[in-house]
């Protein structure tokens, strides 16, 4: 179970990531759209003003009866249906990626938990193994740990970054990615550049084993 809630960890941010953007750009098509609406809207009174219409109904139908003929508008009104109907549905995946991203973080602090006391129950709970508590051998504890399960080497970490500082070796920076959590990452000075603070990037990125919770910047983007 741990093995599938690290790779949940890694994608559904980058899933996230996905989603938002699409939804941005069709958020981008419906107000282009709207100003195409508008514009043949105007065009709509325009041609009724110049018109012999006796009363305001009269006006109104006029417009109605333009608008219903125009292709352009007709158009742009099928065009804002679908892309309202995307929107919301590019909204329920947010909701749905959001909520099991927050279900994951918290069952990845859980099995930490579990795993640092032995909990029995816990353990059990999460589906993972329970070691019942006595002095090991050198190679009992060798072969746990060989078999425990792992994070990953490389991940991608997604973000803006919101700290950077040029050291010596290497640059250190720190990425806020879009649920909210920070990611220490030193990098070569040739990606000093791209780690201004503001820019949005996506990193593949190591683990330092001897520093927890940092990582070593391979490729930029």
């Amino acid at each position: 179970m741990l093995k599938s809630l690290v790779q949940d960890a890694i994608y559904l941010p980058e899933e996230l990531e996905k989603v938002l953007k699409e939804l941005g750009e069709v958020k981008s098509r419906l107000a282009e759209l709207e100003e195409r609406k508008k514009a043949r809207e105007l065009e709509a009174l325009k041609q009724v003003a110049n018109g012999d219409h006796k009363n305001e109904t009269q006006r109104k139908a006029a417009i109605l009866a333009f608008l219903a003929s125009d292709p352009e508008y007709q158009e742009a009104l099928a065009g804002e249906k679908y892309g309202k109907a995307k929107a919301a549905e590019l909204e329920a995946k947010l909701e749905v990626l959001r909520y099991r991203m927050k279900l994951t973080r918290e069952l990845i602090r859980l099995a930490a938990a579990a795993i640092e006391g032995n909990h029995k129950e816990a353990l059990e709970s999460l589906e993972m193994g329970y070691v019942e508590s006595r002095v090991e051998s050198g190679q009992e504890k060798q072969e746990r740990t060989e078999s425990s399960p792992q994070l990953p080497d490389y991940i991608s970490i997604q973000g803006t970054v919101v700290e950077a500082a040029m050291g010596k070796k290497a640059v250190k920076a720190v990425i806020e990615t879009p649920h909210g959590s920070r990611q220490v990452v030193y990098a070569r000075h040739e990606f000093a550049e791209k780690l201004k603070p503001g820019k949005k990037v996506r990193i593949k990125a190591r683990r330092l084993k001897d520093k927890e919770g940092e990582f070593l910047a391979e490729a930029i983007a």
